[in-house]
């Protein structure tokens, strides 16, 4: 049994450098070996698609939890990646209609198997986020990190909270339950008295001309903003966040004598 054990690891050791010498890791990674020194290391962050977006190096003294305040920023990205997988579970049984909206949801936690599960996933892991990316920002702003040269990022990390703040926004409104219907009415009310062009954000957010006549058109803008848009922006702003956190380095610790704006 356990030369069979044994047999069974050296052909999969054997299967993987075979791998490794393959024209597919090749096509992959565009290099045959593992980084053995600081310079192979920069070379496959510069070249290699999977690691680009992230910094080669680290400094130290950037990595403690008491100075990240537990990485709120990592948090806060793996609370969205959860988001993700469990939306697009709730996906396949929510009906975005106003008649069978709030039954779909119904029938998805009493009835579905881990139903209730994930939907409470999906629901405690939006709130968790907001919660995460306003550390993250406190953070931030505490230690003086959004000072030059990350002014740019800064304004991404404030676009970011935005997005986040409406992600948790239209996932209210979608059961299109009394809570969901009023808080699509508060919308559409802000919406109508943006200044100059209020009309027209109305029918674009909500697609009716009276508040007090939400329908079906009002549900299915939101649904497409929630599933849709608001993923597709948060995608593109995650990419360049951490993008210009690689260009423009990573925040250190104020020295002895030194206040909290060091950047």
């Amino acid at each position: 049994m356990e030369a069979r054990f044994y047999g069974l690891i050296d052909k999969l050791v054997l299967a993987l450098q075979g791998l490794r010498r393959s024209r597919l890791w090749l096509s992959i990674f565009r290099r045959e070996h593992l980084p053995q020194t600081e310079a192979d290391y920069l070379a496959m962050n510069r070249k290699n698609f999977f690691v680009h977006i992230l910094p080669a190096t680290i400094h130290r003294k950037s990595l403690p939890l008491t100075y990240s305040w537990f990485w709120m920023g990592v948090v806060a990205f793996w609370l969205f990646v959860i988001l993700v997988f469990s939306g697009l579970f709730l996906m396949f049984y929510y009906v975005p209609s106003v008649e069978r909206a709030f039954d779909s949801v119904r029938y998805l936690i009493n009835t579905v198997p881990l139903g209730r599960f994930m939907r409470n996933l999906h629901k405690w892991a939006g709130e968790l986020m907001v919660l995460a990316v306003f550390l993250h920002m406190l953070r931030v702003f505490y230690t003086g990190s959004y000072q030059r040269p990350r002014e740019f990022n800064w304004v991404i990390g404030v676009l970011l909270f935005l997005v986040t703040i409406l992600f948790a926004f239209s996932g209210y409104i979608l059961p299109w339950d009394q809570l969901g219907y009023y808080a699509a009415k508060i919308a559409c009310n802000i919406a109508e008295n943006t200044p100059f062009v209020g009309e027209q954000v109305r029918w674009g957010l909500l697609g009716v001309g009276d508040c007090n006549n939400l329908n079906q058109f009002s549900l299915i803008r939101w649904y497409v903003i929630h599933v849709f848009f608001l993923p597709l922006v948060t995608v593109i702003l995650i990419a360049l966040h951490f993008w210009r956190i690689r260009k423009d380095e990573y925040s250190l610790p104020p020295e002895p004598g030194q206040g909290e704006g060091r950047s």
